[in-house]
C-alpha cells in the first residue's frame, strides 16, 4: 500500500480508542464540548429565540433555553431506550425543530 492510503486509513476506524485527530495547534482558543458550547449560548441568550418554524399557519418560537431543555428530554429518552456511548441514532425526518433537537439530543447522549 502506498504511504498516502495508509495516512488516510490511519484517520477513520471502527475501533473507539484507536482515532487519531487532527488537531491544528494554531488555534489560540481551548477546546470545548458541544454541550459546553451549547450551555455557555443558553447563558448568554436563553430566552432569545433559537428557532421557528410554521405548523397549521402559525409561526412556532423555540428559545435557547427551551431548545436545550428539549434536546436534554431527547438525550435522557435515547438512553431510556439502550442508547449506548459511541453508538449511532438515525433520524429520519424533514427539516424541523423535532429534527434539530433529536441531532443535539444524541450528542448530549454520548
Amino acid at each position: 500500500m502506498s504511504t498516502v492510503v495508509l495516512k488516510i486509513l490511519a484517520l477513520w476506524t471502527i475501533l473507539i480508542h484507536v482515532v487519531k485527530l487532527r488537531i491544528d495547534h494554531s488555534c489560540s482558543q481551548t477546546p470545548i464540548t458541544v454541550h459546553q458550547m451549547f450551555k455557555e449560548t443558553v447563558d448568554k441568550y436563553g430566552p432569545l429565540n433559537a428557532m421557528a418554524s410554521k405548523k397549521n399557519g402559525e409561526w412556532a418560537k423555540i428559545t435557547f433555553a427551551e431548545y436545550y431543555n428539549l434536546s436534554l428530554k431527547a438525550a435522557k429518552s435515547f438512553l431510556k431506550l439502550g442508547l449506548e456511548r459511541f453508538h449511532s441514532v438515525a433520524i429520519l425526518g424533514f427539516n424541523s425543530p423535532e429534527w434539530f433537537i433529536s441531532a443535539v439530543g444524541a450528542i448530549f447522549a454520548g
